[in-house]
């Protein structure tokens, strides 16, 4: 049975796309250059919206200058921005799995890097990040500028999005392992919007520190602070998963850590809905320059950067498999 892609971006007003004029669309057969239609009708016809446009694609994502309000630094090795934006930008950015590319207003495209977001205030204009220096674009984000190159809003940082928009009035368990505690708050914010019993397991990690306690003091959810790779950890999330009737898990931090959730999950024998970070080098967030793709067990090659995949599929390839 053929396996069907679908673009994180597809019905939204940045839909469509480079891809379509190069009959590489993710989702639509006619954008992919063939005479037949297979995309299954989800609500929006990516075909008609280009040729409604003029057989080209729509208004497209671009660089805009943000100033710095706030550079704190947490942890080890790591630092919390605040970014004024406009309202606009900071709403379309207060979704779970939301991330935008920042870089020097002085340095090259290829500084580019993405970062998720950790919480947006849409009443006031600003969004926060926090991420850990590493490589040689995080240490430019270290330079002490007061002004960015900002673009964005993306929307595929996580994969299983699906789930966890639609999950409601359940139990969910929330794994989150060092800087992986950024991401999570939005994830945590719309499970309890959707009325769902939140369990959150945090692990400080090599960040050594729980980062985010100001942003979930006050939450409605049970929090425990545990390392989830040790012993103990391990024990603890499978007596949740077989104590807790739990309908959604959301694992934040490495591949490892996913796998291993993944592993417990399946020696528990419960059948939750997954979702994970998408972990994938993401470089242009356009599906262009194909840093980001991967070849799926069975052969199909997915542009990680735009297109929602079932978190097994991409955990069985990027760690099973390896």
């Amino acid at each position: 049975m053929k396996y069907r892609l679908e673009c994180v971006d597809a019905g939204s007003e940045y839909c469509p796309c480079y891809l379509a004029e190069t009959n590489n669309c993710i989702t639509c057969s006619h954008l992919q250059g063939k005479q037949f239609c297979d995309c299954e009708w989800r609500g929006t016809c990516i075909y008609q919206e280009y040729v409604n446009n003029g057989y080209q694609k729509t208004y497209q994502r671009e660089d805009i200058p943000v100033q710095v309000e706030k550079r704190e630094s947490i942890g080890s090795n790591c630092m919390m921005l605040k970014i004024k934006v406009s309202k606009t930008l900071a709403r379309q950015l207060k979704e779970p799995g939301a991330y935008v590319f920042l870089r020097g207003t002085d340095l090259p495209h290829y500084f580019d890097v993405p970062m998720s977001i950790m919480e947006a205030d849409d009443s006031n204009g600003y969004i926060y990040i926090s991420y850990q220096t590493l490589g040689a674009k995080t240490k430019k984000l270290d330079e002490d500028r007061s002004e960015f190159l900002l673009r964005g809003p993306y929307w595929n940082g996580l994969y299983g999005l699906k789930s966890l928009k639609k999950v409601s009035e359940d139990n969910c368990l929330v794994i989150a392992r060092g800087i992986a505690q950024a991401p999570a708050i939005l994830v945590i914010k719309k499970l309890i919007k959707n009325r769902n019993k939140v369990i959150f397991v945090v692990d400080k990690g090599v960040v050594g520190e729980i980062f985010i306690e100001d942003l979930i003091d006050g939450l409605d959810i049970r929090i425990i602070e545990e390392d989830v790779q040790s012993e103990n950890g391990k024990f603890l999330i499978k007596n949740i998963l077989r104590n807790e009737d739990i309908g959604l898990v959301y694992s934040g931090g490495s591949d490892v850590l996913h796998a291993s959730v993944i592993n417990m999950i399946d020696q528990v024998g419960v059948n939750p809905n997954i979702v994970i970070t998408n972990n994938n080098e993401i470089c242009c967030g356009e599906g262009i320059c194909g840093g980001c793709t991967i070849r799926l067990s069975n052969g199909v090659r997915a542009k990680t950067c735009k297109t929602q995949l079932e978190a097994r599929k991409v955990i069985e390839r990027r760690v099973f498999d390896d």
